[in-house]
């Protein structure tokens, strides 16, 4: 099993590669350490933030299935001709973590908006910038993928102040969530 995250403390004490901050550039990097490492599977760990009726902050949740959205088309703003289709995670993955499973949406930065939040949340309940380009990288590839966040903030005004205060706590929980899989 390999452990990937958007930054160095988000793995913390764990064996794993760096992936980068945003969908783009995780999507490249992890493909780049596929290619180079062919794992059996991969588990992204990160922070991120739970829409309205999403857990709660503190709680490390396993991705069911990652999406990605564009706030502009969210918003009616903007739209996407043919947006991507999510990626469903690998079953036997979410199932050994044991974590209540939610649906990841990726978006392009921490949401602040509460109507952008509320807009986004349909049918997601967590937001996460990386888990998209790298669940794509994994299904490109035929590797077994899913994620493990640890929840910081709600999706809003307060997300930034809340991920300040929730951080270290939040990843955490989601490095202590796979420990049982190293």
């Amino acid at each position: 099993m390999l452990f990937m995250a958007a930054v160095r403390e988000e793995l913390g004490d764990l064996d794993g590669e760096v992936v980068g901050i945003g969908s783009i550039v995780a999507a490249a990097r992890a493909a780049e350490v596929i290619a180079r490492r062919k794992p059996d599977g991969v588990i992204l760990l990160g922070t991120g933030g739970s829409y309205t009726r999403g857990p709660a902050i503190g709680d490390a949740v396993s991705a069911r299935k990652v999406g990605m959205s564009y706030g502009v088309a969210a918003m009616g703003l903007g739209y996407v001709p043919r947006p991507p289709a999510p990626v469903e995670c690998a079953t036997d993955l979410v199932e050994a973590l044991g974590l209540p499973a939610h649906d990841v949406l990726t978006v392009g930065a921490v949401t602040t908006d509460t109507t952008l939040a509320e807009r986004l949340s349909d049918g997601w309940t967590v937001e996460h910038m990386e888990a998209f380009g790298v669940a794509m990288a994994c299904h490109q590839a035929g590797i077994p993928f899913t994620a493990v966040i640890g929840i910081t903030n709600i999706a809003g005004p307060e997300a930034h102040t809340q991920w300040l205060l929730h951080r270290d706590a939040a990843q955490a929980a989601a490095r202590d969530a796979v420990r049982h899989l190293t």
